[in-house]
């Protein structure tokens, strides 16, 4: 098994077999599930339930450079990430999913059509369309998921996972500060 870590946010992993790579994530799922992991390899639906059940954020397509990993914003095939402080009167749109590795200030817009991610404090605006977010806000934040304003007093300033299934809109809890957060 070879990993690869591309900055202290996410992990690469080469899966070279079905049972090496469970050996792998359940002496390391502690560390792991806090962070976005970089599958390359077959997914076989065993990894795939392991994944799910465990609350693994993962993805299998991402193109990371070692020399490019500091740019602001890194196109992705269907990720952007960004490495910075997404201040007042920013603006930004993106069609693809986003995880931002800093805060989103106050008087600071987010349109993502995609899923969404970020480690920071949110005290600023939120329009997400995917399937799911991960966020941590404050009571200046206002975030709209998929057409529907979710109430700050569900978000209590902690690390939330929020879904659409479909029929309705999934608040939850992390019960652990992520590391990165």
């Amino acid at each position: 098994m070879k990993v690869k870590q591309y900055s202290v946010k996410v992990f690469e992993i080469n899966i070279e077999s079905q049972s090496s790579f469970l050996t792998f994530m359940d002496k390391n799922i502690i560390m792991l599930k806090h962070y976005l992991i970089y599958l390359r390899g077959e997914i076989t639906p065993a990894i795939e339930e392991y994944l799910n059940k465990n609350d693994i954020t993962y993805t299998t397509r991402l193109s990371l450079s070692d020399t490019k990993h500091q740019d602001l914003v890194l196109k992705q095939s269907d990720l952007k990430i960004i490495d910075e402080i997404v201040r007042s009167g920013q603006d930004i749109k993106v069609a693809s999913d986003l995880l931002i590795l800093n805060r989103v200030n106050s008087g600071a817009k987010l349109q993502v059509e995609g899923n969404l991610i970020i480690t920071g404090v949110v005290d600023g605006m939120i329009f997400c369309n995917g399937d799911f977010m991960l966020v941590k806000t404050s009571s200046k934040a206002m975030i709209v998921f998929n057409g529907v304003e979710i109430d700050g007093s569900l978000l209590q300033n902690k690390f939330n996972k929020i879904i659409f299934n479909g029929d309705e809109i999934i608040v939850t809890p992390i019960a652990k500060e992520p590391k990165w957060a």
